[in-house]
């Protein structure tokens, strides 16, 4: 569901961003330069599951916010390193011993990825490249009935991968010469915990996320 929305999101963008390059042919763009930028906004995330099939999650609302940088290899392609902290992690909800609960668990992040853009147009520009990741804590929630017990842990557990390489594509929209907003889709390529427990169970994070961004 997530990768479709992410589909959807980028076509409807390159749509857009074509009608625009009718009326300002990427030829006449004047040479880029270096650029910051300020970002922030919504983070979707949830997870896919690598062992256990009796596990089962919904989708964490959390948010992200960091620095930009654009380093322009001409009028088309552009280096784009980034650093954001960002909440990733999973929610869980149903009935243990005649009540319902509701679980959520944070993973405090910092995303540091490092990616190509490719300026469709001067106002579209399309993002991929590859994203480390490190665990800075975990923040969890766990409600059942008139009881709420909460959590903080910094992962110093050995099992518990706190560096981990993904993957980021996503695109950004520039609405005038200093604002513009985003949408991406990041993935881990490795599982978060080696063996997979009841209270961690193994599985690789993804986030969607949407924000509002300003260059400085």
């Amino acid at each position: 569901m997530i990768q479709k929305t992410v589909f959807a999101l980028l076509l409807s963008a390159l749509a857009g961003s074509a009608g625009a390059q009718q009326q300002t042919p990427l030829s006449r763009h004047p040479e880029p330069g270096v650029q910051v930028g300020i970002k922030g906004g919504l983070s979707i995330a949830s997870v896919i599951k690598t062992s256990d099939n009796s596990f089962s999650s919904t989708p964490l609302l959390g948010f992200h916010g960091g620095l930009e940088l654009q380093l322009p290899l001409g009028r088309v392609l552009s280096i784009q390193p980034e650093v954001l902290f960002s909440q990733k992690g999973y929610r869980t909800t149903g009935t243990a011993f005649g009540n319902d609960y509701d679980y959520r668990r944070y993973l405090n992040c910092l995303d540091i990825p490092l990616l190509l853009r490719i300026n469709a147009s001067r106002a579209f520009g399309i993002l991929i490249g590859p994203q480390y990741s490190y665990l800075l804590g975990t923040h969890t929630t766990f409600k059942t009935g008139n009881n709420t017990i909460v959590e903080d842990v910094n992962n110093n557990n050995g099992n518990i991968q706190k560096n981990l390489l993904g993957g980021v594509i996503g695109a950004e929209v520039q609405l005038d010469e200093h604002l513009f907003i985003y949408g991406r889709y990041s993935l881990d390529f490795r599982n978060n915990n080696g063996d997979g427990t009841s209270t961690t169970p193994s599985y690789k994070n993804q986030v969607l996320q949407f924000g509002l961004g300003i260059l400085l």
